[in-house]
């Protein structure tokens, strides 16, 4: 009888004694942000749950950070404002540039996180290639799936994509623009196609070139936190990740992580956003 007793009492010693350990290496309170989220109210409503589980495992506070843009998350690093960033792959490879030493934790892979062109099934559009000479809308200046990727996409297939064709940023116009003939084809993120498609006759519409998939949205600490405690941090998130994913989508505000997986960052695998970046002349 005593013997299970002694064993749960252990663990529980034990548990205690690393969230202990944590602390001593960790600050007393940890400032988090998202790249994605300009308010508190925002910040806390999407991400309070993930906050309560970081908390328990790793022993100490943590506070939210509202950044709402990479310049400021970027900013908010460099002068040890915030400590941990959830950042999109774009934003991180800036973050990797512009800020020395950053340090990656883990990095969330998204399930359907790539790009695509579209185009009418009755046009003569099959290719990359037969873009050459169309305008294309694509979303917003420095949108990871709506822009960046799409143009590495056509660079790649051979198309100089300041002479070749058309290329117009129509953020949330793009698919209407499409609809109505305004444009011949669309780059933009795979999720945009299905809601898209469903509006209109079946098969109206079609994909012509899927690009590759996108690697994880990182989490990062900053160059400031001690390397014992990043560890700390990685060794609590990866010992449950899925525990840590359901914590992120309990509240229903990130359902882009739905089917997501957890994962050790491999910084090789951004570097396709970095050759990207300078083709487009976002790193200057």
């Amino acid at each position: 009888m005593n013997k299970p007793l002694l064993s749960l009492a252990a663990a529980i010693a034990l548990a205690t004694a690393g969230q202990a350990q944590a602390a001593e290496s960790c600050p007393t309170t940890l400032r988090f942000a998202d790249t994605g989220i300009e308010g508190t109210e925002e910040l806390q409503r999407a991400f309070q749950e993930f906050v309560d589980e970081v908390e328990s495992r790793l022993g100490v506070e943590v506070e939210f950070f509202p950044v709402g843009n990479r310049t400021t998350a970027i900013n908010a690093l460099r002068f040890e404002q915030v400590d941990i960033v959830l950042a999109g792959p774009s934003e991180y490879v800036l973050m990797a540039e512009r800020v020395e030493g950053i340090q990656p934790i883990s990095a969330i892979v998204r399930p359907e996180y790539y790009s695509v062109f579209i185009a009418p099934t009755d046009s003569d559009i099959e290719s990359l290639e037969d873009l050459r000479g169309k305008h294309v809308a694509m979303k917003d200046h420095g949108s990871t799936t709506g822009h960046i990727m799409p143009s590495y996409m056509l660079h790649q297939a051979g198309l100089d994509i300041d002479r070749d064709l058309q290329i117009t940023l129509l953020d949330g116009a793009r698919m209407q623009a499409l609809a109505s003939g305004e444009v011949d084809a669309v780059g933009t993120g795979v999720r945009d196609f299905a809601p898209f498609a469903a509006q209109h006759e079946e098969g109206a519409y079609r994909i012509i070139e899927r690009g590759q998939d996108m690697p994880g949205d990182p989490m990062v600490a900053g160059p400031h936190i001690a390397a014992d405690c990043v560890a700390e941090i990685q060794e609590a998130f990866m010992a449950d990740p899925d525990g840590l994913l359901q914590a992120i989508l309990a509240p229903g505000e990130r359902d882009k992580y739905v089917g997501a997986e957890m994962v050790y960052v491999d910084d090789s695998e951004y570097d396709m956003v970095r050759e990207s970046y300078s083709l487009l002349g976002l790193n200057d």
